[in-house]
C-alpha cells in the first residue's frame, strides 16, 4: 500500500472537505495538514500501488478520477496545485516529510494561484486555412522526384504561413484579456495553437464575453473552454511528484 497525492492547497478558515470523496479504485480521499503551522492542505489516499499498473483505457479511467478529484478541490472555493497523476509516496509520513521540505516553495506557487482558474483557448484553421490539396506524382512521371520535392516544399511552405497566422490570432486573444489575465503560456500541435489563461473566478464572465466579441476572420475559429485547475501554472510538476 502507497499513499498517493492528488494536490495540494491552502487550508480553509471553515471545514471545506467534501464528505465521501473517493479516489482511484475508490479510495476514500481525505485532507492532512503538511505543516504544524497549518500553511498548507495535501488531498490525498491509501491504495493498493498495483493499481496503478494498469494501461490502456483502464489507465485513461484512472486519470480521469485522478482529475476529477481535483475538480473536487476547486470546488470548494480554492485553487489547488495538481499534482501529476501516479504521484505516490511509500507512507503517510514520507509524504508529509517531502512536502515539508518544499513548503516555501509550494506556498510561493499557491499565492500566484490563488482565487484564480485556468481558462484554455484553441485556435483551431477552419477549411480556408487549409492548404491546397496536391496531386502526388507517379514513379513512372517524368521527373517524377523533382515534382515531389516541389510538392514537399509547397506543403512546409503552407504549413509555416498557417503557424505565422495563427500566432497572429494568439497575439489578438492576448490582447483582448491582457487587463483579466494573470499569467499565459502557449503551445501548438501540428494544427492547433493552445494558449493557458490565468484568470481570476471574479473575472471569468469578463474574460469569456472578450473572446466571444472578438474577430478572427475567416481562416481561424477560437474554442474557450475551462474552468480547470490551474495544471498549466502549477510550476514545476516535479515538486509535486515522487518515484
Amino acid at each position: 500500500m502507497v499513499t498517493y497525492l492528488y494536490c495540494v492547497l491552502t487550508p480553509p478558515r471553515t471545514e471545506a472537505f467534501p464528505s465521501g470523496l473517493a479516489g482511484l479504485a475508490g479510495s476514500p480521499v481525505r485532507a492532512v495538514v503538511v505543516h504544524e503551522r497549518e500553511e498548507l492542505e495535501a488531498w490525498i489516499a491509501t491504495i493498493d500501488e498495483a493499481t496503478l499498473h494498469a494501461s490502456g483505457s483502464a489507465l485513461a479511467k484512472l486519470a480521469i478520477v485522478h482529475n476529477e478529484v481535483i475538480d473536487a478541490a476547486l470546488a470548494t472555493g480554492r485553487t489547488p496545485l495538481p499534482a501529476r497523476f501516479g504521484t505516490r509516496f511509500a507512507d503517510d509520513d514520507a509524504l508529509l516529510t517531502d512536502l515539508q521540505e518544499r513548503r516555501g516553495q509550494l506556498i510561493h506557487r499557491l499565492h500566484r494561484v490563488a482565487d484564480a482558474v485556468e481558462m484554455s483557448v484553441l485556435v483551431v484553421p477552419t477549411d480556408r486555412a487549409q492548404k491546397h490539396s496536391t496531386t502526388q506524382p507517379r514513379r513512372d512521371e517524368p521527373a517524377a522526384g523533382r515534382r515531389y520535392l516541389e510538392t514537399v516544399r509547397e506543403r512546409t511552405r503552407s504549413e509555416e504561413q498557417r503557424h505565422v497566422e495563427a500566432n497572429r490570432v494568439a497575439e489578438r486573444v492576448s490582447q483582448a484579456v491582457s487587463v483579466i489575465t494573470r499569467g499565459e503560456i502557449r503551445s501548438s500541435s501540428a494544427s492547433v495553437l493552445s494558449i493557458a489563461h490565468l484568470v481570476r473566478q471574479e473575472d471569468l464572465e469578463r474574460y469569456r464575453l472578450e473572446l466571444s466579441q472578438l474577430d478572427v476572420g475567416e481562416k481561424f475559429r477560437i474554442i474557450v473552454a475551462g474552468p480547470r485547475a490551474p495544471y498549466s501554472f502549477a510550476g514545476d510538476q516535479s515538486t509535486l511528484s515522487q518515484a
